[in-house]
């Protein structure tokens, strides 16, 4: 018997709910923030871009780019917390390939710059 999971459930004649598309769409964010796209749950649940889009920021209150750059912004500040990777390696590691972007977007979170923030967090363990 053939597996249908790869083809839209339009296809097959069937519906999704607003809530599966939101939950799809924030599962994409956490299982795959690095390259996180709302275009692959539209793609997966055959339904347009804008619908899903609709959809997450009516459940959500926040839209999907919202969403990916505060998990994005969380993770970064985790490792930045718990790992020895360098600034640079966190930066490539949550998904932004702009580092001055990345900076902009962390000190706005943050009010600081990553490695003001990697070394007050560090005195505050050691202290």
């Amino acid at each position: 018997m053939k597996q249908m999971q790869n083809f839209p459930l339009e296809s097959r004649g069937e519906t999704v709910s607003r809530e599966a598309l939101v939950q799809a769409a924030l599962q994409e964010i956490t299982q795959n923030y690095r390259e996180a796209s709302l275009s692959n749950v539209a793609r997966t649940y055959g339904v347009s871009l804008a619908y899903v889009s609709e959809c997450v920021r009516a459940q959500t209150g926040k839209t999907y780019k919202e969403l990916l750059q505060k998990h994005r912004m969380e993770t970064a500040a985790r490792l930045l917390r718990r790992s020895d990777l360098n600034i640079q390696q966190i930066i490539t590691q949550v998904g932004y390939e702009n580092t001055s972007y990345f900076y902009r977007l962390f000190h706005e979170r943050y009010g600081q710059s990553p490695r003001e923030y990697r070394n007050t967090r560090a005195s505050r363990t050691r202290a």
